[in-house]
């Protein structure tokens, strides 16, 4: 009888260790992403000025599950550079756009259906190059831009534009890389 009291008072430290060592592993899988030396901007080989096309889905390297009829691209942006400008004259194609942080989350995404007579134009701008921009705005006038302030100075976009057809794949290639995405200094 003192074997199996002796055994049910080691069953609470045994679930408790084991409860232990599933947080630290479920913690340290999480902040992973936050130590990686390679991250989704590190590994982009893309200048800040431009934009870039990526692998289509019958390349061995691309990404996987990636949709055969969609153009990939994407532009890194730096606002240590300068506020990021991100131009985009819609055609028929659908393209969007998700901005992301350093490490890959999203932090606004929005397609060409959002344009504005025919052009979409997209400024990132961190808080300080926010208020320079609105101190200058006239005060009649709404911005004639969307301005974003990323959570990250470092992040970029991914373009994806879409074939509308057989065929329309060299449109998909033309749309994507006619955004423009450049840094504006001074």
């Amino acid at each position: 009888m003192s074997a199996i009291r002796r055994d049910y008072f080691a069953l609470p430290w045994i679930l408790g260790s084991l409860f232990l060592a599933g947080i630290v592993h479920i913690s340290s899988v999480l902040m992973m992403p936050r130590f990686a030396e390679k991250d989704a901007f590190a590994l982009l080989s893309v200048p800040i000025d431009g934009v870039q096309l990526l692998p289509d889905a019958s390349d061995r390297q691309s990404i996987p599950f990636q949709d055969p009829a969609a153009t990939l691209a994407t532009c890194r942006f730096d606002l240590d550079k300068g506020p990021m400008l991100i131009r985009y004259n819609a055609g028929e194609n659908l393209l969007t756009m998700s901005f992301r942080d350093r490490t890959g989350n999203v932090f606004y995404s929005t397609t060409d259906r959002a344009a504005l007579r025919g052009k979409l134009d997209i400024l990132l701008v961190d808080a300080q190059q926010l208020d320079n921009l609105e101190a200058n705005d006239p005060e009649d006038q709404a911005p004639q831009e969307l301005r974003l302030v990323p959570p990250t100075r470092t992040g970029f976009v991914l373009i994806r534009a879409i074939a509308d057809r057989d065929g329309g794949r060299s449109a998909a290639i033309n749309a994507a890389r006619s955004v423009v995405c450049r840094a504006l200094r001074g």
